[in-house]
């Protein structure tokens, strides 16, 4: 079965805004849906669906689910989802073809389940369809897509004796499918200059995209603001000679969505320990502080990991900052030839230029409080363990 097209008629709702060209009186209105990075028209009189359910909690919790809207007229028979996940560099007719062989080994040899080509404006896509009454399912669509390494899964369901009346309602609302516009962070995020003298600034793997790339794992801790995102940077800095790595990264949520977080004072009181695929990570996190910046969080973070006779540990300064609804962070790690004083120099003289930055933000605000974050931005390329760390 896919975990998507066939699931039940419940889900935990997408932060969804009405576009500023939808028309209350058009059949199908424009939804913006900034935490997916995407805009859909669905019927005006269809419903946002609240209520969690165990077939997608996972999805709802990790973020995976961004939108899930429902024709309260049939009561739960026809409904519509989108999920977003990242899987990097792959393409589109390899994922349609991986995901419609999955379904038919679910379903059974009596399954019809089609997947073709289908033409978008918004890219290449592939549909995958489910004949409900020879699998003993609901009919289903299920519409993939990919954009900048992100699967896009628009997703119809219907029962068989629904399916030909909607269908072109279907049709008519996935075609309008369009990826919206990133919010420009680039005047927030460092100059080199202001990071130090000699650092240039340079791209980031994965740095700007807030889908299936993490902002905040301090001590490998859950954050409910990850699913509240709308737009990320992320860049790191080179410089000629022996120093401390550094990364600047900034977020934009929805409105209220930045974090101010307890989980730093929490994990500082005790390390904690993580072992996946036989390497054990100890985090151990103390708090800092910089006069210059009363309303900052800043963190001393030290990993210390092990796999067998094998260990490594990682020291650095992280100083998270939040203005109205957008989030920098400052990551600083220390390199053969540098010591932590070096980088709690680096870190505090970044972060005060950042908190200047902050106010170019596209959704700054008047408010702001400490955040926190990940503690392994500065120097690993994926958001998660360092360069020198072992792979779980």
């Amino acid at each position: 079965m896919s975990r998507r097209g066939l699931c039940a008629a419940a889900a935990v709702a997408a932060i969804v805004a009405p576009s500023a060209g939808a028309s209350s009186g058009a059949k199908l209105v424009d939804l913006n849906v900034p935490t997916g990075g995407f805009s859909l028209a669905v019927p005006g009189t269809w419903k946002l669906v609240t209520t969690p359910v165990p077939q997608l909690a996972a999805a709802a919790k990790d973020g995976t689910l961004k939108l899930f809207v429902a024709d309260p007229a049939v009561k739960g028979s026809v409904y519509m989802n989108v999920f977003a996940q990242r899987l990097g560099s792959v393409p589109v007719q390899n994922v349609a073809s991986s995901t419609a062989a999955a379904i038919r080994k679910s379903l059974g040899k009596k399954a019809k389940v089609t997947n073709t080509p289908f033409p978008m404006s918004a890219g290449t896509a592939y549909v995958i369809h489910i004949e409900g009454k020879a699998s003993g399912t609901n009919d289903s669509d299920e519409f993939l897509l990919m954009h900048d390494g992100v699967e896009y899964a628009v997703i119809y369901v219907a029962s068989p004796s629904l399916w030909a009346k909607y269908q072109s309602t279907f049709l008519a609302s996935v075609r309008s499918f369009k990826y919206l516009a990133s919010p420009n962070l680039n005047p927030v995020v460092l100059k080199g200059s202001q990071v130090g003298h000699g650092y240039k600034l340079a791209a980031f793997p994965g740095g700007t995209s807030f889908i299936g790339e993490p902002t905040l794992d301090l001590c490998a801790g859950s954050y409910p603001s990850e699913t509240l995102r709308t737009g990320r940077l992320q860049v790191e800095y080179t410089h000629p000679k022996k120093t401390v790595s550094v990364s600047n990264e900034v977020v934009t949520y929805v409105t209220g969505g930045a974090e101010v977080s307890k989980v730093a004072k929490s994990c500082s009181a005790k390390a904690v320990v993580k072992t996946a695929n036989g390497v054990t990570v100890v985090y151990k996190t103390s708090l800092l502080r910089d006069p210059k910046l009363p309303g900052a969080l800043s963190v001393k973070i030290v990993e210390e990991q092990s796999k067998g006779k094998q260990h490594v540990t990682e020291t650095g300064v992280a100083v998270y900052q939040i203005k109205g609804d957008t989030l920098s962070g400052v990551y600083v790690f220390v390199d053969p030839g540098t010591t932590f004083a070096d980088a709690e120099r680096v870190a505090f003289h970044a972060a005060e230029q950042s908190r200047d930055n902050l106010s170019r933000s596209p959704s700054s605000g008047s408010g702001s409080g400490p955040g926190s974050g990940s503690g392994s931005k500065g120097k690993g390329k994926t958001g998660t363990t360092g360069s020198k760390g072992f792979v779980a």
